[in-house]
C-alpha cells in the first residue's frame, strides 16, 4: 500500500518529508568516522546520499520509485551517487553484481523500513545482512507503530527491529543528541554475505 502511495505522491510533486539539511544523526555519524562504503535504502531524491558522497563515502542509494531515483540523479550532475531503481527487500536488485555483498560500512534507512508490510520487512532485514561488513553501522528512523489504521506509513517498534536482526546487531546509542526516531546498531560478528 505504501509503495503506490509514495509513487502517487512523486507523481503529484509532494514531497513533505524532504529536508535539505541532513538528519542530525547521520551528520553526527559522518563528522566521526572515516568515509567508507555506504547503502541509503530507500533514498527518495537523494539528498542524504549526496551528503554523504560529499564527504568521501563511496555510495549506492536504492528507492523504488523511478520517479524519485530519476530526481536523485537529476541532482547529482557529477554521478558522486550510484542511482538504482530497486526494491530494498530483494538482495538482488539491490546488489545486483553482489559488489556490495559484505562491504558496507553504513547502511542507511531514512524512513524505510517503517512503511513495509510484516511479509516485506524480512526481504528488508536479509539484504540489510547481505550488505554488511564487520563493524558496520545500521542507521534507521522508523515511526512508532499506529494504534488505528491510516493515511502514511504503519510504523515499527524497536524490539520488531530488534528481532529482525540477528543477534551479531548489537543495538547502540544513535550519534546525537537530536535523535528522535532513530535507531543505531553495529554488526558486531559476521557470518557469510547473503
Amino acid at each position: 500500500m505504501m509503495r503506490e502511495t509514495y509513487a502517487l505522491l512523486y507523481r503529484l510533486g509532494l514531497r513533505p518529508w524532504e529536508s535539505s539539511e541532513p538528519p542530525a544523526p547521520v551528520a553526527a555519524f559522518v563528522a566521526a568516522n572515516r568515509p567508507g562504503v555506504a547503502v541509503d535504502l530507500g533514498c527518495g531524491t537523494g539528498d542524504q546520499a549526496r551528503y554523504l558522497a560529499a564527504h568521501g563515502w563511496q555510495v549506492t542509494a536504492v528507492d523504488l520509485v523511478p520517479r524519485a531515483i530519476a530526481l536523485a540523479a537529476g541532482g547529482d550532475p557529477e554521478r558522486t551517487v550510484e542511482w538504482r531503481v530497486a526494491d530494498v527487500t530483494r538482495p538482488a536488485e539491490v546488489d545486483p553484481g553482489r559488489k556490495l555483498a559484505g562491504r558496507c560500512d553504513l547502511v542507511l534507512d531514512n524512513g524505510c523500513l517503517h512503511g513495509l508490510s510484516a511479509d516485506e520487512r524480512e526481504g528488508w532485514a536479509t539484504t540489510v545482512r547481505h550488505l554488511a561488513a564487520p563493524g558496520a553501522t545500521l542507521l534507521v528512523r522508523a515511526a512508532p507503530p499506529r494504534g488505528r489504521a491510516g493515511v502514511g506509513p504503519a510504523g515499527i517498534a524497536r524490539s520488531t527491529m530488534d528481532r529482525l536482526l540477528p543477534p551479531d546487531w548489537t543495538p547502540t546509542a544513535v550519534p546525537t543528541a537530536d535523535a528522535h526516531g532513530w535507531h543505531a546498531y553495529t554488526l558486531v560478528a559476521f557470518g557469510a554475505a547473503a
